[in-house]
């Protein structure tokens, strides 16, 4: 074997593994192209219900025990820092009047209570993430009533359907001043 022959196969070698590198280096940028398509930021819908165990259906009745499921609609606004970080801001609204006992054994009143709340968003995997963070309660009808903290938490499952549309199964609980309440739902949206 000659000399020119040696670096002509040395040069061919090279060349294979510039065109390799350069072929992974396309394939990686698109698929982060693929994967931030549909930008940062998403806005969802939310309908689900809303269990409130220490709630009792009517005022002469007095039955704590039963609790009382309220119907729930929402609107939610997420911005991704990264694959695993993000912010979501969530407002939802109860749609039903429930009373329930104070921690000073007085009766209050419920009714269409609207819950806002900044929570912080990690991604556990691709599709399933935990949110977390503080909020605040009030009545939407009567200006006058009791608000309360609340620290929100829960769980969801991102399901992609296409061009950026996206549903979700979420889970979460309030934690509250006076009592707490759990909600189950589904989230439809489009990421932007």
């Amino acid at each position: 074997m000659t000399i020119r022959n040696s670096i002509g196969l040395i040069l061919l070698a090279l060349s294979q593994l510039c065109w390799a590198q350069h072929d992974h280096d396309h394939e990686q940028l698109n698929k982060a192209q693929h994967e931030n398509h549909h930008g940062k930021h998403s806005l969802s819908l939310f309908y689900g219900f809303t269990h409130v165990p220490s709630a009792f259906y009517e005022h002469e009745t007095h039955e704590e025990s039963t609790g009382k499921w309220v119907p729930t609609v929402g609107v939610d606004y997420g911005y991704l820092f990264n694959k695993k970080w993000g912010l979501l801001v969530m407002a939802d609204v109860e749609l039903d009047e429930y009373y329930i006992k104070t921690s000073d054994h007085e009766e209050l009143e419920r009714n269409n209570v609207v819950i806002l709340a900044a929570t912080g968003r990690y991604m556990l995997t691709k599709r399933l993430g935990l949110f977390a963070g503080p909020g605040y309660e009030w009545e939407f009808k009567n200006h006058h009533s009791e608000s309360f903290f609340v620290f929100k938490a829960g769980i969801a499952y991102d399901v992609e359907i296409e061009n950026g549309w996206e549903m979700a199964p979420v889970f979460s609980y309030d934690f509250k001043e006076q009592y707490s309440s759990y909600a189950f739902g589904l989230t439809v949206g489009k990421r932007f």
